[in-house]
């Protein structure tokens, strides 16, 4: 059964150069009531070809709550199990713990499913903004560097007030990452995504790329923002000593 799925996975992802995205598999959960607990996993692989190609798989097995939606935003949005946005929740939420994709393409990802999943073009960039800013933040950290002439670099990693709120730690494929978990609960986050939301459901927002924009530009002094997807740093266990 995994080896037909993976092969289906494989063999969309050859054909996709000029079609659109699609979802691979079913996806239901297991035990049988347990939507009303929060306490669900997969029983089925369940996957996701992006509109480059790229294909996204949530194994059986995995553990989920549905999607990440904070309570005061799912009277705007929906509830956690909301079918309409279900399943691009489900895989993102996925590539959210293992981190073995770059953040932006993960988060990127989690549009474009929204799309395929007949989500309202305005409501899609809305959730893309929260998740972009509120969401799993990960860097990856380039190790053995010098930071001298280069202007995306850190000093000493293992300082907290380096990168703020975030842990250092390796992910599935044994690259070095800054984290920061979600913040959704932050009510100056929440804040901000309400008043981002207002902004782009008045029309002065329009692409992902927009979006994006609008997150650097509300939240300057995010680093994670204003870094993208990897830094290198010099410090205790890189080449460069720290001083």
């Amino acid at each position: 059964m995994k080896q037909r799925f993976l092969m289906a996975v494989c063999l969309a992802a050859m054909f996709v150069t000029n079609a659109r995205a699609e979802f691979v598999g079913k996806l239901e959960f297991s035990p049988l009531g347990c939507k009303s607990t929060g306490e669900c996993k997969l029983v089925f692989d369940f996957g996701y070809i992006d509109p480059r190609g790229v294909g996204w798989q949530a194994k059986a097995g995995l553990p989920t709550d549905g999607a990440s939606i904070p309570s005061w935003a799912q009277p705007i949005i929906g509830g956690a199990w909301e079918e309409q946005f279900l399943r691009a929740a489900v895989i993102h939420d996925h590539y959210c713990i293992r981190t073995v994709r770059t953040r932006s393409s993960t988060h990127r990802m989690f549009y474009d499913a929204l799309i395929e999943s007949g989500v309202n073009r305005f409501k899609a960039l809305a959730m893309y903004y929260a998740v972009t800013v509120g969401s799993h933040m990960w860097i990856n950290l380039m190790e053995g560097n010098s930071c001298s002439g280069l202007k995306n670099c850190v000093q000493n990693i293992n300082v907290p007030q380096t990168i703020p709120g975030s842990s250092i730690r390796k992910n599935e494929t044994n690259e070095l990452q800054a984290y920061r978990p979600a913040r959704f609960s932050d009510p100056a986050v929440s804040r901000d995504i309400s008043e981002a939301q207002i902004i782009i459901e008045g029309g002065a927002i329009n692409s992902p790329e927009d979006v994006e924009r609008l997150a650097k530009n509300r939240n300057p002094n995010d680093f994670f923002l204003t870094h993208g997807d990897s830094v290198s740093y010099q410090g205790p266990t890189s080449t460069f000593p720290d001083r």
